[in-house]
């Protein structure tokens, strides 16, 4: 069963859907979950029942500025900003009596890992974290672009900047395609997250373009600067040969978590590792949270 809502948090409305268990019988465990870039709720509502099968309820809901979410302007990502609103998400969870609020869980795939990763060292009420691929530097995203191209990058942001402040509109790149003549610039291009996230783009809420603005936020954030500070147990899910969210830096964060903690890799590259598998590591990643919530699964009856 589940119910849609709607939680206003400075100066938006955030809108998404909560899961519950058919079965519960008082306050459950939830999971707030968040997939990757420019993506949208509605694209993991039917990982619902990996969650509630487990005992778990487990909420979707939009970035402001995406999806069904309110917001200006559109589509601009801003790690920091995720965090503080998913703060407040888990004010407006904690006042349901249907929520138990000692058992709250955060979840994310490479952009939503990198903001679970952000507000579970900056909040107490997380009681567990997932993290799946997440880029966790920015500085290190700056270096995955040649000299000359990160120099023009940073003049059109500058430009954009310029502009607004002018009364235009944000410039915009496409998140993932093909590179064409006079078309905007493209973020993704690899064949594997075109497929892994092909499923968005029959999604009406979804748009296949991000505010070239996002990547200066991106630039801005360090996750590392937290790990010391995150006390909830860890589950930390890397591809092996990720470049895209470079490896190194997620290790090596993961070895300054100080709290209980478990990492698993797998081989591949950022998306296109979680091409066979991301059933599996849904479904494993929500066994893993009913674990540390002392919660039972919950068998799903034959049809």
């Amino acid at each position: 069963m589940y119910e849609d809502i709607e939680f206003p948090v400075s100066g938006a409305v955030l809108r998404g859907r909560l899961f519950l268990p058919e079965t519960s019988a008082g306050p459950v465990p939830v999971v707030i979950a968040h997939s990757g870039i420019g993506s949208v709720a509605e694209g993991i509502y039917a990982d619902a029942p990996h969650y509630t099968d487990a005992g778990l309820g487990v909420l979707f809901y939009d970035h402001r500025g995406f999806g069904l979410s309110e917001g200006e302007p559109r589509q601009l990502v801003d790690p920091w900003q995720f965090g503080r609103d998913l703060r407040h998400v888990i004010t407006h969870l904690s006042a349901r009596a249907d929520v138990d609020r000692n058992r709250i869980a955060v979840w994310g795939i490479s952009l939503g890992g990198l903001v679970a990763l952000f507000v579970a060292g900056t909040d107490r009420r997380v009681n567990a974290v997932v993290s799946i691929v997440p880029p966790v530097s920015g500085w290190s995203a700056r270096k995955l672009f040649p000299p000359d191209d990160l120099a023009q990058l940073e003049a059109a942001i500058y430009a954009d900047r310029d502009a607004q402040l002018h009364g235009e509109p944000p410039v915009t790149l496409t998140t993932s395609g093909e590179r064409k003549p006079g078309a905007p610039p493209v973020m993704f291009t690899d064949p594997e997250g075109l497929e892994f996230t092909k499923h968005y783009h029959a999604i009406p809420s979804f748009r296949n373009e991000l505010a070239i603005g996002s990547l200066d936020y991106l630039f801005e954030m360090e996750a590392p600067a937290y790990a010391e500070r995150i006390k909830s147990p860890l589950l930390l899910v890397l591809a092996s040969e990720d470049t895209v969210a470079p490896v190194e830096d997620a290790r090596k964060m993961f070895e300054q978590v100080t709290a209980d903690k478990e990492l698993l890799e797998y081989p591949g590259q950022h998306y296109g590792m979680l091409l066979g598998r991301y059933p599996e590591i849904v479904g494993l990643s929500a066994q893993w949270i009913a674990k540390k919530f002392g919660v039972g699964r919950v068998e799903k009856e034959e049809r």
